[in-house]
């Protein structure tokens, strides 16, 4: 439980500030860099150190060797002065030196050092060897240069060594070792610096966006702006203002549908009232009963009249509310795909519904459909009845008694088609457009209604990618409304 304590308060506090994870990303990455820099810089300074102390003991060993004779089988030594300065060293340095006399194969020491130690392996004629050792507890360098003995029948080879303690290399590199470790340290903390001021320069842009959503109304539902924003967030601007855009879309939807029913549910409202308030009087001043309640009966028959329009033009309200909210076509590519439904099955639906009601009118009421036709659409099945519906009943409203009514379906290419004709009075050519738009009547209609149940099919098909459109019915009569939507196969 301890344990992962700690865990989860770094994981919390990395989470809360993107400019903490960069530099916990890049800090350790760059101190990585100066570890490995340090580490080669120590290696170039240590085989520095010895290129140069090595030249220093091979010098030694050719004055050395340079002072060497032989005089019968015996090897002859004249040093010069300079030769053996190099042996009156510093305190903390030592130099050791030792010349041999190899002689089929055994060593025999000349002068010097006997028990300096020779290299393991093999020692090459003429070419000088470095090798490292510990003699005495000191860790020392030793260079050795083997000189053969040219005289006839002589199989002999002189060897010179000399031997440093490594105390005063050591020092030098550790000297500019720890020179270049304060280097690097110094460099990885401005580098930090760097990091965090540029880190927070390059994270100004998403402050100016914070402060600009934070200094914002409640109403405020403008897109935010592309200024100085870095190519890399503006996916999440873009992202951001796509969820504005929606919210200013249902804003308005519903400040719309509030609007629109304050419009329209007034109306039916005030009628209400004044016909109770009639049938009030009729009953509570008027002389005569049975005239008082033929009043009241009609007053009352007038309230139920207007209560059956406004529960439809609520209907209708909701509806519209409904499709202005349900993602269609047009919604973005993360919205769930609609089902696969047959419009046929819908279309037969609504036949049978509205049956009952064409039959009031006595209208001729009939559903035609070619024999094994399906029409598979993605459409939400509720909002394709509605629209279909709303062309069915402006047919039965608007047509007189004994009109006929036909409804049929039919597949034109890539689309499936529903048809609602009849033979009434029709709508001129050049206001067919217009009775798409909301609440809008007909001069001269005396009909009932609200105006809005071609703009709900249209608004619905589209919602689906498809179009409603109107045309000459039955017999160069009446209206042919064609709802047209894209096969889903």
């Amino acid at each position: 439980m301890l344990s992962r304590l700690p865990r989860h308060w770094l994981r919390h506090w990395l989470q809360g500030s993107l400019r903490r994870q960069l530099l916990l990303l890049l800090v350790p990455a760059l101190a990585a860099m100066m570890a490995l820099d340090t580490w080669l810089t120590y290696g170039t300074l240590r085989d520095a150190a010895n290129a140069a102390y090595d030249r220093s003991l091979y010098g030694s060993v050719r004055a050395i060797d340079n002072a060497i004779g032989m005089a019968g089988e015996s090897v002859q030594i004249a040093l010069p002065d300079a030769a053996m300065e190099m042996f009156e060293t510093a305190a903390q340095t030592h130099v050791f030196y030792r010349v041999s006399l190899e002689r089929n194969g055994k060593i025999e020491t000349v002068t010097g050092y006997d028990d300096l130690p020779l290299p393991r392996g093999e020692i090459a004629s003429n070419q000088p060897r470095f090798y490292d050792a510990d003699y005495r507890g000191d860790p020392v360098r030793i260079a050795v240069l083997a000189h053969p003995v040219y005289r006839p029948n002589a199989h002999m080879r002189v060897l010179v060594q000399v031997a440093e303690t490594a105390e005063p290399r050591f020092a030098l590199i550790a000297t500019v070792w720890r020179g270049a470790l304060a280097r690097d340290v110094l460099l990885i903390l401005i580098s930090a610096g760097i990091l965090v001021a540029g880190i927070t320069y390059v994270l100004r842009p998403l402050a100016r966006v914070r402060d600009d959503v934070q200094a914002r109304s409640a109403d405020d539902l403008t897109p935010l702006a592309f200024d100085h924003v870095p190519m890399e967030v503006r996916p999440l601007v873009d992202a951001v203002n796509l969820h504005v855009s929606r919210s200013a879309a249902m804003t308005q939807a519903q400040a719309q549908f509030i609007a629109d029913a304050a419009h329209q549910l007034r109306t039916p409202l005030a009628i209400l009232k004044t016909q109770a308030e009639f049938a009030q009087r009729q009953l509570c001043a008027s002389a005569d009963p049975a005239r008082a309640r033929d009043a009241a009966g009609e007053a009352v028959g007038g309230i139920v009249t207007q209560l059956e329009q406004a529960a439809r033009l609520t209907n209708q309200l909701l509806a519209l509310a409904r499709v202005r909210q349900h993602p269609g076509s047009d919604a973005p590519g993360d919205a769930e795909p609609l089902e696969l439904i047959d419009a046929v099955a819908v279309a037969e639906q609504v036949a049978l519904d509205y049956l009952p009601l064409a039959r009031g009118k006595q209208q001729d009421f009939g559903w035609e459909r070619p024999q094994g036709l399906a029409l598979p659409v993605r459409a939400d099945a509720a909002l394709l009845r509605e629209a279909f519906a709303n062309l069915v009943h402006n047919a039965i409203q608007y047509s007189p008694r004994g009109s006929r009514i036909t409804l049929s379906a039919a597949r034109v290419g890539d689309a499936a088609c529903l048809v609602v004709e009849d033979d009434g009075p029709g709508i001129p050519a050049e206001e067919r457009e217009k009775v798409f738009a909301r609440f809008y009547r007909r001069v001269g209609n005396v009909e009932p209604g609200s105006g809005l149940g071609l703009a709900i099919s249209r608004e619905m098909a589209a919602r689906f990618g498809g179009t409603v459109a109107l045309g000459t019915g039955l017999q160069g009569k009446g209206v042919r409304a064609v709802l047209t939507l894209p096969t889903g196969e």
